[in-house]
């Protein structure tokens, strides 16, 4: 990360009169490249070549200061460029992010573009596997025409970049409390505001350190009358000397609020040294009424080729059944090598 100490020339010349404003900018970026092979099952396609390149570029800018009472204030932009097979253009370039902070002994107040609280406390245990994993840009093995809401135990149905207003009480010892709200527009189809409340809890038991994470939310409908949605998820983290383990629990209802999604996934990772982390993941994906289910085995390998730069092998093995949903059930498996440099 480059960090830049920036004043105009106005600021400089109000600094004779009074005390001048000074916004200490932070830069910092990454970029994904990333070759993906695929054994698809029934899924499967005449004369496709089933594999393909793909890379992922972020650019995160902050502004920050401190005022004269104490607050901390800053304004942050992300930008993201996504390319597969052609060129990274202007067409699949956009912001990301784009959300202000103000922070003092009252907590956090975030305005705008950025997650929720529920995205920010929850877990789920494919956040062990880095790029590649089912909640970073890794394949998705359901299909879109099922039933199934997703293939994480995080928060699910949580705000994602949307314009919100999330706010976190100052930490307490090892509590950190958050609580978000989403408007979702002013037309008469546009009452799907969404209300989302988070904990994560922080201990330390002798040589292990963990924390438990729970998140809930609420979706308006989206008429006037229409059924709202729910969604809830919990988990707990552990780590101990080289190992990790997360296991976390999820479920949340599809649009029509009367089939809901249950996501169970556990995962465990070990430290080898030498910049060599393995980490190995089982999810269980499966709804409440037709049979609709999908299992998911993840096993990765991480090793950092220098300060910066890490290399990243994922492989998932997936088993899709379709149930009463309609779609059509698929088996076969994916295997990702991911080149990460940080910036």
């Amino acid at each position: 990360m480059r960090k830049l100490l920036l004043s105009t020339t106005a600021l400089m010349t109000a600094a004779a009169l009074s005390s001048a404003a000074f916004a200490d900018v932070s830069i910092s970026g990454s970029m994904e490249f990333t070759y993906e092979s695929i054994d698809p099952g029934a899924s499967a396609v005449t004369g496709a070549s089933n594999d393909l390149f793909s890379s992922d570029q972020d650019v995160h800018l902050k502004f920050s200061n401190k005022t004269d009472s104490g607050l901390d204030i800053a304004m942050v932009m992300s930008l993201q460029v996504a390319a597969d097979t052609a060129a990274a253009t202007a067409a699949n370039t956009m912001v990301d992010e784009s959300y202000m902070t103000i922070s003092g002994g009252f907590g956090t107040l975030q305005l705008g573009g950025n997650d929720g609280a529920g995205d920010q406390l929850t877990r789920t245990a494919h956040d062990l596997l880095g790029p590649d994993a089912l909640n970073d840009g890794g394949p998705t093995f359901q299909s879109s025409t099922g039933n199934l809401v997703d293939d994480n135990a995080d928060l699910m149905l949580d705000i994602d970049d949307g314009n919100n207003i999330t706010y976190m009480l100052p930490k307490m010892g090892g509590l950190t409390v958050g609580a978000s709200y989403e408007d979702n527009g002013s037309g008469a189809s546009a009452n799907a505001d969404e209300q989302v409340f988070a904990a994560k809890y922080e201990f330390t038991s002798g040589a292990v350190k963990g924390s438990l994470h729970l998140g809930v939310n609420n979706i308006s409908g989206a008429t006037a009358g229409a059924v709202s949605r729910d969604a809830q998820s919990m988990g707990i983290d552990i780590s101990s000397g080289p190992f990790r383990a997360v296991m976390a629990k999820a479920e949340a209802d599809t649009t029509t609020a009367s089939v809901k999604t249950e996501v169970t996934d556990y995962g465990i990772q070990y430290n080898l040294g030498n910049g060599i982390v393995l980490t190995a993941v089982g999810t269980q994906v499966e709804e409440n009424t037709g049979s609709e289910t999908l299992d998911v085995t993840s096993v990765g390998a991480k090793y950092n080729i220098a300060s910066g730069l890490d290399a990243y092998l994922t492989y998932h093995d997936y088993d899709y059944k379709a149930g009463d949903s309609g779609a059509t059930s698929d088996d076969g498996s994916s295997t990702s090598i991911t080149l990460k440099a940080s910036f």
